[in-house]
């Protein structure tokens, strides 16, 4: 190869490494600044199994994203309650009971928010109603404590909390001990009254489950889905969870979510159009 020839590849290799460097290898311009949705991938597959259906991020108080170790909450600071949370439950989540640790505010919520605490809700006439249970966390203690952060935390009647709600989780965990993978996403919506520091109690209490066989994540019109939405008020003891059974379409009707967003159109239809049937017999 003669001198002209190398010239000219050094020219050429100086001229790719400058491109590269002002393109494909430059630091991002939104390096530094809060991302919409800064979800780690991990969490994604896991605690996101249903989307981001509110598109929660950081930059929204009523809509504030909180990516936890053992969930994901879209947090309403002007409600003081979440709007959902998202979570896995599995066999190895669950394991004897622990002791119970104090109700607390979130740290992990910006300094300016409203502080919600154990005291807002004394006298009031309301359970402090977990979303992501308790007892879905007895298998790690710190993940148990994150539970009882106000911010997973909503005012239910006791007649809804330690019934037919209560009924759900336990039916929920039974199967996850037979092996099952369990996806839930919960909330409330509507504001039944007002309670101290602002506090919403809503008219309805809503959940859904995926119900998956063990390390599966495929996702399809034909997974087992368990919808329900039960109304926030006394007189509700007796019977069980299958009497409030919807679909997720008619919950996103009603709060404004989109659960499965980026799933193909049919696929998503299909999910959403479901209403668990089989379920009275296999609670039984």
């Amino acid at each position: 190869m003669d001198r002209n020839c190398r010239r000219y590849l050094v020219c050429i290799l100086i001229w790719v490494v400058f491109a590269a460097g002002c393109t494909g290898f430059r630091e991002p311009e939104s390096q530094g600044k809060t991302q919409e949705n800064p979800v780690p991938p991990a969490t994604v597959g896991i605690d996101l199994f249903f989307g981001n259906p509110s598109n929660a991020n950081e930059n929204e108080a009523d809509n504030f994203l909180i990516v936890g170790e053992g969930s994901v909450i879209s947090y309403n600071n002007a409600r003081g309650t979440p709007n959902w949370v998202s979570w896995r439950t599995t066999r190895a989540d669950l394991g004897p009971s622990l002791p119970r640790p104090d109700f607390r505010p979130d740290p992990r919520l910006p300094a300016w928010f409203n502080r919600i605490s154990y005291s807002d809700y004394s006298g009031s006439g309301y359970d402090r109603g977990h979303i992501t249970p308790s007892a879905d966390r007895f298998g790690s203690v710190k993940l148990n404590e994150e539970t009882f952060l106000m911010t997973n935390i909503v005012p239910q009647t006791s007649a809804l909390n330690q019934y037919p709600w209560e009924k759900l989780e336990s039916y929920a965990r039974g199967q996850a001990r037979r092996g099952f993978d369990l996806y839930q996403i919960a909330g409330g919506y509507g504001t039944k009254e007002i309670l101290k520091s602002g506090i919403a109690a809503p008219t309805n209490c809503w959940k859904i489950i995926v119900v998956m066989p063990r390390g599966r994540t495929e996702i399809n019109e034909r997974i087992r889905v368990i919808a329900v939405d039960m109304p926030n008020i006394d007189g509700i003891e007796k019977g069980g969870w299958e009497r409030f059974r919807t679909s997720i379409r008619a919950i996103e009707e009603k709060t404004g979510y989109d659960f499965f967003a980026s799933l193909p159109k049919t696929v998503q239809d299909g999910l959403e159009m479901h209403t668990e049937v089989r379920s009275t017999i296999l609670a039984r």
